[in-house]
């Protein structure tokens, strides 16, 4: 069986990884861009090592890393962050962040009696049991509950900051998802870790894996233009060649590209309802410094201005030369605007709490500053997961093609998303082939 696979961010790596394991598998990896990773591209800079976006994972005592680690044989190291080093600040007063009961019970984000009815709500998802499963979205739930504004604003900004969107954003997120997510997380031993290496330590073992098959192979810079299906057989065009014929075909990149690229096909009708789903976009502050200005957390979260940074190199000391420190500022960000003179000007704003917040916890930063990246409108996923977007399922009814990608269906959020999609595709292509040569034979 030779296949396609369309896309060479993690959702495509795993899904080649997973294949090229298979002795009765051949096929290419296509990436348009000249690295393989996607968004979870990592680069090096004056000794640091910058990624686009963070190299958090969240629950990975419980996320599908896991299996992949067993399943491909990966090897990495992750360090967890330190819980009671987390903290929230609101209306300028720095508390403990309320991740576990230690700093529930310490966080003056809450009155004693919202930490009890907080408490209770945690064990319900805990259990499985909370209401917030039955409600279509987190707003009408928060709308209906007789919770005090405090936990409700507790609840939207916990959302914002797992999810990466705004607190307007996290109310159109599906109660289910809420749910299932945090009853996942809740029951995590190991809630934030960081991968020690970023993500290249995953990406350039998963590429390994499918270059130590020789009948695999990885074409960068190299887009499909074009897919066709003749006699059974997909035909592909790229950039550099013609008539390529593959018996599969998996897509792993942005449901909107897919559409954009099979908008004249027969298949274009199936995938009409995915083509206008939003992204999901940040606005992400590298700031690396020639020592360690000061580390008062490791984690602080503005929830005046829905903005935080994270002491990357306090936890992963790969990323940083001797002595230096690393610092990621996110900004959630909107999407509504008038027209690009108020998107810039809000965009700039944004720049400035980030900036504010370093001038408050980090003094003198500006001083001791050896490398700084500003990507005012980076995508942290490919479709935003609230209710009114509706994520692209591994199989289409009528459509030859497998899909996966942080935009498709699949376990948790964000990166783990793609993995786990990539993983779904994978074995959902090679039980098939089972199955097929089962009745073959």
């Amino acid at each position: 069986m030779k296949i396609a696979i369309i896309g060479g961010g993690l959702a495509g790596l795993t899904a080649a990884a997973y294949l090229s394991d298979s002795p009765d598998t051949e096929g290419t990896v296509f990436e348009r861009s000249p690295q393989l990773g996607g968004r979870a591209f990592t680069y090096e800079k004056s000794g640091f090592t910058l990624n686009y976006g963070a190299h958090a994972v969240y629950g990975i005592d419980r996320h599908t890393l896991q299996h992949m680690e067993e399943e491909l044989e990966l090897k990495f190291q992750s360090k967890q962050v330190d819980k009671r080093k987390v903290v929230y600040a609101k209306h300028g007063n720095l508390t403990p962040a309320p991740l576990d009961f230690v700093n529930i019970m310490k966080t003056d984000v809450l009155t004693t009696m919202e930490k009890v009815r907080f408490v209770a709500e945690i064990a319900a998802v805990i259990g499985n049991i909370h209401q917030l499963k039955h409600y279509r979205t987190l707003g009408e739930y928060l709308d209906k509950s007789n919770a005090s504004s405090d936990v409700k604003e507790l609840w939207e900004h916990l959302v914002s900051s797992n999810f990466f969107i705004t607190p307007d954003d996290a109310r159109k997120v599906s109660g289910e998802v809420i749910a299932d997510y945090y009853h996942n997380l809740f029951l995590s031993s190991k809630p934030v870790n960081y991968i020690l290496g970023s993500w290249a330590t995953i990406t350039e073992q998963l590429v390994q894996k499918i270059n130590d098959n020789e009948k695999w192979d990885i074409a960068v810079k190299e887009p499909v233009e074009s897919i066709v299906m003749e006699n059974g057989k997909f035909i592909l065009k790229t950039k550099t060649r013609e008539a390529l014929e593959y018996d599969q075909v998996i897509f792993a990149m942005p449901v909107q590209q897919v559409y954009k690229l099979l908008e004249s096909s027969p298949w274009a009708g199936a995938l009409e309802p995915f083509k206008d789903n939003s992204c999901t976009e940040v606005l992400v502050y590298d700031v690396g410094f020639s020592k360690v200005v000061a580390r008062p957390f490791h984690y602080i979260s503005d929830m005046d201005n829905k903005v935080f940074i994270s002491d990357v190199s306090a936890t992963d000391y790969t990323v940083v030369p001797v002595g230096g420190q690393l610092l990621q500022g996110i900004a959630y960000l909107n999407d509504d605007f008038q027209d690009e003179d108020q998107k810039k000007e809000y965009l700039e704003s944004k720049t400035q709490q980030m900036e504010a917040l370093f001038d408050t916890y980090y003094p003198d930063w500006r001083e001791h500053t050896a490398v700084k990246r500003v990507s005012k409108k980076a995508m942290v996923s490919s479709v935003k997961n609230i209710h009114t977007n509706k994520l692209l399922p591994s199989k289409l009814p009528g459509v030859p093609f497998l899909f996966c990608g942080d935009g498709c269906e699949g376990k948790g959020e964000l990166a783990e998303r793609a993995f786990s999609s990539g993983r779904a595709a994978a074995q959902m292509m090679l039980s098939d082939k089972a199955k097929t040569k089962a009745l073959t034979h």
